[in-house]
């Protein structure tokens, strides 16, 4: 048994992200110093054979409601209990082949942090706090309403403190509904953040910024990397930019959307899928 377990939610109409963005190649180089926990909603064969290939220590399956907090939960009350615990999506990744050593090594420099993930100031406006404060009243959450929480942990995915996931479980556990609710399902991730921040524990970005090293999907990363390889060659430094494109090529050898978009840049264009990035 290894001091960190890795904690995937995924589902039988999600699972063929995990080839695509979780068990990428840096994941699977590292596969050896963690235990892996998957939690899997509903029922898909051939989902669970491909599973299989990552031997993971545990595969919980459960009905497809509730979304990933509801796999969360099942999965931190179903496992034994471990030092560290990283939560991830199967559509969550990392793209440094020392995302596990750099994990460590946040958390050693930083022991007062007890979570690092992709923060989200804590927006609650118009009709979707009406709902919040509604959903937690009649959940019996009331002491998070109207606290000015200045942030939230995206998806809840990110590297923790085992005795943060046990502070929680000591609250019966991740909040979520029986049924798959998207609007409930982001309430419930701000109030499981504003549930640990009343009890003081700390949260910190993963450097560099938010989705850039913990990576959502193809949101931020394959774009502002783009962006890099852009300003490279307007600034003559062609080598520099070469060498985004190859790492680019490695994560995505087989997306032609993305092969279109370097040949793009290499020529001298713009990013022909750029979108506005959050900061």
């Amino acid at each position: 048994m290894q001091e960190t377990v890795v904690c995937v939610a995924t589902s039988e109409r999600t699972w063929r992200s995990l080839g695509r963005y979780c068990f990428n190649a840096p994941f699977i180089a590292n596969r050896d110093r963690f235990d892996l926990a998957v939690g899997f909603n509903g029922d898909d064969p051939e989902g669970r054979r491909y599973l299989d290939t990552l031997t993971p220590e545990y595969i919980l399956t459960r009905p497809n409601t509730g979304h990933d907090l509801a796999n969360f939960d099942n999965l931190i009350k179903n496992i034994p209990g471990y030092a560290h615990y990283i939560l991830l999506h199967d559509d969550h990744w990392f793209y440094d082949d020392m995302w596990f050593e750099r994990l460590e090594e946040l958390h050693a420099s930083s022991p007062a942090i007890g979570v690092f993930g992709n923060l989200v100031r804590f927006d609650l406006t118009g009709d979707f706090k009406e709902y919040h404060d509604r959903l937690c009243s009649d959940m019996g959450y009331t002491e998070v309403i109207g606290r000015p929480y200045p942030h939230f942990v995206q998806g809840l995915a990110g590297s923790y403190k085992g005795e943060v996931i046990r502070a929680m479980l000591e609250q019966d556990g991740i909040p979520h509904l029986h049924r798959s609710v998207q609007a409930a399902a982001q309430v419930f991730e701000r109030v499981f953040s504003g549930l640990m921040l009343n009890q003081g524990v700390q949260f910190g970005q993963i450097p560099p910024g938010f989705e850039l090293y913990l990576v959502h999907r193809d949101h931020s990363f394959v774009a502002i990397k783009l962006q890099q390889a852009a300003q490279h060659i307007a600034d003559g430094n062609r080598d520099a930019a070469e060498e985004i494109f190859v790492m680019l090529h490695h994560l995505r050898p087989d997306d032609a959307s993305v092969k279109v978009r370097v040949e793009a840049v290499r020529a001298g264009l713009s990013d022909p899928a750029r979108n506005p990035v959050e900061t």
